[in-house]
């Protein structure tokens, strides 16, 4: 009797180690977005690679729409993949480099094909009058109305398991 109840015990433990391990080891990457002055958090998404987000904003000459599409890679770099715009004028994008291409289509300019490896994190400027939208997947985040002017990071994390579902990171 005495030997069975040793078996469970030792069963147990062997089941809390592994998870143990498990949470320490498996790693999740998250895409946050933070205020710079105070590192608090504004949006925290998992992520992976494929995943793509978009930041949106008026340019401050032109006073036209600009959108900044970025694809997370297989390394879990942001790397901007294009960038689209109404009109052309100062300060606006004005020509492609290297195997980028630019294209009128949709009613909007393009410079695609583009392979820009972005800083982590990126620093990323918030005006209330500049209309700066986050979005990803289904979800859309009016940064103006929510910051007002704020210096944001937007940068990708790399977490445990433990560190993820518990927040040790927030």
């Amino acid at each position: 009797m005495l030997g069975k109840s040793y078996n469970f015990i030792f069963l147990g433990l062997a089941i809390i180690t592994i998870v143990i391990i498990l949470l320490f080891s498996i790693s999740i990457y998250t895409l946050e977005l933070r205020s710079f002055s105070d590192d608090g958090l504004i949006f925290r998404q998992k992520i992976q690679p494929g995943d793509k987000f978009t930041l949106k904003y008026i340019h401050s000459v032109a006073l036209t729409p600009i959108w900044e599409i970025f694809i997370i890679d297989d390394r879990y770099q942001i790397i901007l993949v294009e960038t689209d715009f109404m009109d052309h004028g100062a300060g606006m994008p004005y020509a492609p480099f290297g195997q980028e291409i630019f294209i009128e289509e949709e009613g909007k300019f393009k410079i695609k094909n583009m392979h820009r490896i972005m800083p982590n994190p990126i620093l990323y400027m918030v005006g209330r009058s500049s209309e700066n939208y986050f979005y990803i997947e289904d979800k859309e985040i009016n940064l103006s109305f929510l910051l007002g002017d704020k210096l944001l990071t937007i940068g990708v994390n790399k977490n445990n398991l433990y560190n993820y579902f518990l927040g040790g990171n927030l």
